[in-house]
Parts: C-alpha cells; sequence; structure tokens
C-alpha cells in the first residue's frame, strides 16, 4: 500500500508545484526522466539486477531486511546508518525491495523541485526544461540513482543545503534559512565519512561569502562573526558529542585529527587492497610539498575524466566515458557562461562552480578507481548541469536539436489529449 502511495505522490508531485504548473514542457520533461526510473526499478525489482544495483544496492537491501526482522536497530551514520535507515522503514511498511526503490526515486523528484527553485534564484529559469533533462537522464544517476543506494539522498541534501544557502545570501536572513543551510548541510554529512569535510566547507562558504559586487568576496565585517561562531560551535559541540556518546554521532568529529591528508592515504591504502579492472593505482605521496601537490592534482584528474578512451574494454567503460566526456564540456561552458554574466549572479555561479570542485577534490582524495568515481560525480553532477547547459544549449540549436527536441514533446503532449 505504502508502495502505490509512494508510486502516485512521485507522479502528481509536479501538479503541487507552480514552477510546473505553468509550463507544459516542464512537467513532460519531469514525467520523462521519473518514468525512466520507473522502468528500472521495475526491472530491477521483478526481473534482473540492472548496472551499479548488483553489489552495495543489494547489500543495503538485504542488511536493512536482516536488520528488520531482529530488531536491533542503531543509531549511526555512513553505510551502517542508511540500513538502519531501511531497516525501519521495511520494519514499519514490510521489506520490498520495490519500495526502496521508491524511496530513492522520491529524493530524485522532490530534488528536480528543488532544481527548478535555484535556476529561479540564479535567474535561468528559461533553461529550466534542458537543465532538468541533462541532470534527469545521466546514465549513471537513471541506474544508480533508482535502487536502494545512498547518492539519491546525498544529491537531494546537498541540493535542499545549496538552496537554502543562496536564499540565506540573497535574502539576507540567517535565523531562518542559515539554520536550515546548516540542518541540510549536516544530514548530508551523515551518509558518507567524505561528506563530513565537505559540510564544513558547504557552512563556510555559504556562512562568509559576499554576493553583493559593491564590496569584497568574503563578508568579513563585524555583523557576521556570528556566522564564524556558529561554524565553531557546530565543530565543537559534534566532537565533543563524538567523545562522549557511545553511538556513532560523529558527523564533523573526523577534523579534530590534524593530518588529514595522512587519512586520506591510509584509505586509500584500504581500498588498494582490492585492486580491480577498473582502479587506477595513484596513490598520494606525502614525500615532500611538490609532490603531495602533483599527485594530488594527477588524482583530481582520474577522479573526474577516467576511464580515459585508452582504458575503454567493455560498454560499461563507454557509457562512463562518455559521461566523463560530457563533464569536461560543461566544465569548459560552465567556465565561457561565467565570462558573460557580471553582478550578483556572477558571484552565485562562482560559489556553486566552488561548491562543484571543492566536493571533487575531497571526493577524488579518497577514490582510487572510477567506478566508485562515477558515483560519486553523480553528487555534484546537477551543479554542472545548472551552470554548463545554458551555453550547451545555444551549441545544439546551432544544429537544430533543441527545436526538434521540442516539436517532439509537444507531439507527446498533444498526443495524450487524443482519446
Amino acid at each position: 500500500m505504502i508502495t502505490l502511495i509512494l508510486f502516485l505522490a512521485i507522479g502528481l508531485l509536479p501538479i503541487l508545484v507552480r514552477e510546473f504548473r505553468s509550463s507544459g514542457l516542464l512537467m513532460l520533461a519531469y514525467w520523462f526522466v521519473i518514468a525512466i526510473r520507473q522502468g528500472v526499478a521495475f526491472v530491477n525489482t521483478f526481473f534482473f539486477p540492472v548496472p551499479g544495483a548488483e553489489s552495495d544496492a543489494l547489500r543495503f537491501h538485504r542488511h536493512g531486511e536482516l536488520l528488520a526482522e531482529s530488531g536491533d536497530f542503531v543509531l549511526a551514520t555512513g553505510a551502517k546508518g542508511f540500513e538502519n535507515f531501511l531497516a525501519a522503514v521495511y520494519w514499519l511498511f514490510g521489506s520490498s525491495k520495490f519500495l526502496g526503490s521508491q524511496l530513492s526515486i522520491l529524493m530524485f523528484a522532490i530534488s528536480c523541485v528543488v532544481l527548478i527553485k535555484i535556476l529561479r534564484l540564479l535567474e535561468l529559469s528559461r533553461y529550466k526544461v534542458s537543465v532538468l533533462l541533462v541532470f534527469g537522464t545521466l546514465p549513471s544517476i537513471v541506474f544508480m540513482g533508482s535502487v536502494t543506494l545512498r547518492e539519491a539522498y546525498q544529491v537531494f541534501f546537498f541540493i535542499l543545503a545549496t538552496y537554502f544557502g543562496l536564499r540565506m545570501l540573497i535574502e539576507k536572513n540567517i535565523r531562518v534559512y542559515g539554520i536550515f543551510m546548516v540542518m541540510s548541510a549536516l544530514t548530508l554529512a551523515m551518509f558518507h565519512n567524505g561528506l563530513k569535510y565537505f559540510s564544513v566547507c558547504l557552512i563556510s562558504l555559504f556562512m562568509l561569502w559576499n554576493i553583493y559586487p559593491s564590496s569584497g568576496w568574503l563578508a568579513i565585517r563585524k555583523e557576521y562573526f556570528l556566522r564564524v561562531l556558529v561554524i565553531l560551535t557546530l565543530i565543537l559541540s559534534t566532537i565533543f558529542l563524538n567523545y562522549f556518546q557511545s553511538v556513532d554521532l560523529a558527523i564533523l568529529s573526523s577534523l579534530d585529527h590534524t593530518n588529514l591528508w595522512q587519512q586520506a592515504l591510509n584509505y586509500q591504502m584500504n581500498s588498494l587492497s582490492v585492486v580491480t579492472r577498473a582502479t587506477y593505482n595513484f596513490p598520494i605521496d606525502l614525500s615532500s610539498p611538490f609532490t603531495l601537490a602533483y599527485t594530488s592534482f594527477v588524482l583530481f584528474l582520474h577522479y573526474l575524466f577516467e576511464p580515459f578512451p585508452w582504458h575503454i574494454e567493455n560498454i560499461y567503460d563507454v557509457f562512463a566515458s562518455m559521461e566523463s566526456i560530457l563533464r569536461l564540456v560543461l566544465i569548459g561552458f560552465s567556465f565561457k557562461y561565467l565570462c558573460r554574466v557580471n553582478g550578483m549572479q556572477f558571484r552565485l555561479l562562482f560559489l556553486m562552480l566552488i561548491l562543484f570542485f571543492t566536493m571533487s577534490f575531497i571526493w577524488a582524495m579518497g577514490t582510487t578507481n572510477y567506478g566508485t568515481a562515477i558515483r560519486h560525480n553523480m553528487v555534484s553532477w546537477w551543479i554542472l548541469a545548472i551552470t554548463g547547459t545554458p551555453l550547451l544549449m545555444e551549441s545544439l540549436n546551432r544544429i537544430q536539436l533543441v527545436s526538434a527536441l521540442h516539436r517532439c514533446m509537444r507531439f507527446l503532449g498533444q498526443a495524450k489529449k487524443i482519446p
């Protein structure tokens, strides 16, 4: 019953949102990306595992089932916390792989709504249909965002934290939107160890960023010391909780270790203990500042753009390589578009790109194979969809692809009206 309710809620969600009601094309684009995911979830549940659902997604589901049967729930973060979340849902409503998939699709559906609202804040609403399609049709997001994996939740809370952060900056309301931004960022941090570090960066950037061109880039003024105090209190309190609680409540506690690079290297070494075809085997070198900078940069390039064309061996590598090429294209378009805008919009889009590269760099320092990198890149893909799509659409317009797509979607909309 709950699965059917979620299924219907996902389909009817855009009817409740003004931005979707005012645009038939946007509504069609939403239903298109949702229909793809529902098809993936149906096949994965009733026929065979889809790509990306064979290992971790199946493990999360099975562990959730076992915990639901035993009732041995614990308050935790990371993979263990996600398993306990699924277990609680299964305990309340019954165990079902399709139910787990519906929860992931629901996270994606709400992410689409928040994404469109972010476009309005960034004055990019004219690209909303294109951005939604670019965001929602990436193969890795379609397959791995429709099964019982954490990435759909990570995407949602990242988008949500960014939305509240942008509203805080634009409306100068730290008491409301600042609190919601911090809460969303902390929830994001609970899904993965790497996101603990990123959440501190996200909160700090939004607390200190200045979007008004008449003054400096950072808002270091007397009235903003409250923001710094919020960040320090947040870090110190979570470190305190980690030391004095028996459960795994660590969100920012690992920041109390001084050598973050050594932690990243240790994590890499643990990952490299299992070498696969997708492993790029390029660890961080801490022997000198130069080698640290060089190996970090090369590792960052591997994370963003592997598999390179000369590493392609099967059909999965082809899709992964195509995603890497598209990522490179959108990064280039993002910087080119940034040079066209000015004022507040320039500073907001520049902040978005800083968030993208910050998250990518943090992920890269702990990633040793492009299979994992594909999943991590899903979490920040929506930023490139926003910043790179405007010029992508201009390029496609030159060869008439966009107008052909719009005609096709209008035809589908009219076909639905024919009895």
